[in-house]
């Protein structure tokens, strides 16, 4: 094979129609159309004269080629990346690209506002997408389709993916401001007595549960779980709006504290407090624009937990 034949911008489309394993998010992500994509895998496969991938269920899956080829050609063109991206002085307001943020639900509710405005007056003509954290959080920050994940676990992590701590937040009740229970603190017997309301989270290990109910569940104490919800809004609603108390961070809670008070548990010191972790591939840790997008988030996270 002449590999002067293969344009390299070639092998980015191929990287990343393997990462997506589909020609439309492939093109979402590229900015272009779906059928450019296509028309350019098209040619990849006739310049290399293998099949690429195989189309089942809807999803392009790759053929044993591509998964070889992918794992030689996908550390090059990131090789490639970085040595271009050290050699010019960085200046975030000439970025025009997608930064793709998986934060703990949490966070995202106090965090983002304050994320984007920083981001959006640094970097103008960038786009920041901040999706809800997940069990593909983890595959998307090996992989490249997520830059950055921020998050208060950080167990059993792929050994290429480095947690950065950036702040502790206190791990409180929360309930509504006339609640029957008015004491500012109490000891967690207390707080059984009323029912509970849980935002399931999306954790980074599917196997993971409420530390509150793990730590009740060891101690050989019940608590009734009324509610389970994935909306953070949707829980303050129903706590604003019910009897019913529910864990929280004291920032969550700031734009609606006229409504809703905090309760701090005296006696379940070891989740008292939550470490806060920025998530990121190692081979950006020298990079000045994850340099620079890691500064904005750890800034943002800690003015917005004051």
């Amino acid at each position: 094979m002449n590999l002067n034949k293969i344009d390299f911008n070639l092998l980015k489309i191929f990287v990343t129609v393997y990462q997506e394993k589909s020609l439309k998010r492939a093109a979402e992500r590229l900015f272009v159309t779906t059928p450019a994509v296509s028309q350019n895998i098209k040619k990849l496969r006739e310049t290399l004269d293998e099949e690429l991938f195989v189309l089942s269920h809807r999803q392009f899956v790759p053929t044993p080629y591509s998964d070889e080829l992918y794992a030689k050609v996908f550390p090059l063109l990131e090789g490639i990346s970085l040595a271009i991206e050290e050699t010019k002085q960085f200046d975030p307001s000439t970025l025009e690209q997608s930064f793709n943020l998986d934060i703990n639900p949490h966070l995202q509710v106090w965090l983002g506002t304050g994320l984007f405005k920083a981001f959006h007056e640094q970097s103008p003509k960038s786009t920041l997408i901040l999706h809800t954290i997940s069990p593909n959080t983890l595959t998307g920050l090996c992989n490249g389709s997520i830059d950055v994940a921020i998050h208060f676990e950080a167990e059993n992590l792929p050994p290429e993916i480095v947690a950065i701590p950036i702040t502790q937040l206190e791990f409180m009740i929360a309930m509504r401001r006339d609640h029957p229970f008015k004491k500012s603190e109490a000891y967690i017997d207390e707080l059984l007595e009323y029912s509970f309301g849980h935002i399931d989270l999306a954790y980074l290990d599917p196997n993971k549960h409420s530390r509150l109910e793990d730590r009740l569940k060891e101690a050989g104490k019940n608590i009734h779980m009324a509610m389970r919800t994935t909306s953070v809004a949707g829980l303050i609603s129903t706590i604003i709006n019910s009897d019913i108390i529910g864990p929280c961070f004291p920032p969550t809670i700031e734009a609606v504290s006229k409504q809703v008070r905090l309760v701090r548990i005296l006696d379940m010191r070891e989740i008292g407090t939550m470490q806060i972790y920025l998530f990121i591939h190692q081979k950006n840790l020298s990079s000045p624009k994850y340099k620079w997008l890691t500064e904005i988030i750890s800034d943002a996270v800690k003015v917005g937990s004051k």
